[in-house]
C-alpha cells in the first residue's frame, strides 16, 4: 500500500484534529513567546516594527505546532510568499492563491500593517479579532494571521475558501477558538470620524506654505481631499477640482 500524500494526511487532519481548550491557548501562547524571543522586529507585544519574515516564521510556528509541518509539505515546493500591505485599510489580511497561465500555482499571505498600527493606543477602545479581545498588536497579529492559515490550508486541501462558510468556521473554531470569523480593529475611517472628518466633510490643510480648504471625498490610508481650481478636472456636480492626498493628522475640519 502506498503511503498517503501530505496533502491527503493535511486533509484528514484539518476534518478531524480536536484539541482541548487549554492545549490551543497554551500552544498560541508559546507561538507568542517564540515570535518575542527570535524576531529582530518585534521585540515587545506593542511592536513598533515588523518585517515579512515575522509572518513566514508565525507560519512556520503554526504549521508546525498545529499540523506537525503538513501545510508546509503539501505545498510540494510551490511557492508561498508574505507580505505587509499600509493600503489595506479594511481588511485585516488576505490569502490568495494564483495559477499562471502554464498551470504554476503559488500562494500569498498579506497582512494589513497598517491597520495593527493604528491601534492599541493609551486611549483606544478595546479592539478583538475573530470573537477575541486582543491585548496588544501581537496578540491581534496572530489572530489575523490564524484566520489565513485557515484560508491557506482550506485553497491546499480543496482550492477554494470563504471565512462566512460553515466548513471554515468550524476549522477555525477547532484550531483556534475563534467565535467570529470578523476583526474590529480601528480603521482609518474610525480615526477620521474621531476627529470629525467624514466623506464629504469641509477640511482645510497646509500645503507648501497655503492653507486650502476643500472637502474630504475618500478616507483610505490618507484622506483624499477635492479642492476647487479652474485647473482642474471638472467633476459630476460641474465645478474643477483639484485632487490632494492628505494624511489625516494633518486636516482639521472646518
Amino acid at each position: 500500500m502506498l503511503p498517503p500524500s501530505a496533502l491527503s494526511a493535511l486533509t484528514d487532519t484539518i476534518r478531524s484534529l480536536s484539541l482541548p481548550d487549554e492545549s490551543i491557548r497554551q500552544r498560541v501562547r508559546q507561538i507568542h513567546a517564540d515570535v518575542l524571543a527570535h524576531s529582530r522586529y518585534i521585540r515587545e507585544p506593542d511592536f513598533a516594527a515588523i518585517h515579512p519574515w515575522d509572518l513566514e516564521f508565525l507560519f512556520g510556528s503554526y504549521d508546525g505546532r498545529f499540523l506537525g509541518g503538513l501545510c508546509r509539505r503539501a505545498l510540494e515546493g510551490r511557492a508561498i510568499r508574505f507580505r505587509l500591505s499600509s493600503r489595506m485599510t479594511q481588511a485585516g489580511g488576505k490569502t490568495t492563491r494564483f495559477r499562471t497561465p502554464a498551470g504554476i500555482v503559488s500562494y500569498e499571505i498579506s497582512i494589513g500593517s497598517s491597520m495593527l498600527f493604528d491601534g492599541f493606543g493609551t486611549m483606544d477602545r478595546r479592539i478583538t479579532v475573530c470573537g477575541l479581545e486582543c491585548e496588544n498588536r501581537l496578540e491581534a497579529l496572530q489572530r489575523i494571521f490564524e484566520h489565513e492559515f485557515v484560508h491557506l490550508a482550506e485553497l491546499l486541501c480543496w482550492e477554494n475558501s470563504d471565512c462566512t462558510a460553515a466548513r471554515f468556521q468550524d476549522i477555525a473554531q477547532r484550531f483556534f477558538l475563534h467565535r467570529a470569523h470578523t476583526h474590529n480593529l480601528i480603521t482609518r475611517q474610525e480615526r477620521a470620524a474621531a476627529s470629525g472628518i467624514r466623506p464629504g466633510s469641509p477640511v482645510a490643510f497646509i500645503y507648501q506654505g497655503r492653507r486650502l480648504t476643500g472637502r474630504a471625498n475618500r478616507i483610505t490610508k490618507r484622506v483624499t481631499v477635492l479642492v476647487e481650481d479652474p485647473d482642474g478636472p471638472r467633476y459630476s456636480d460641474g465645478l474643477r477640482y483639484k485632487t490632494y492626498y492628505v494624511p489625516i493628522e494633518h486636516l482639521e475640519p472646518v
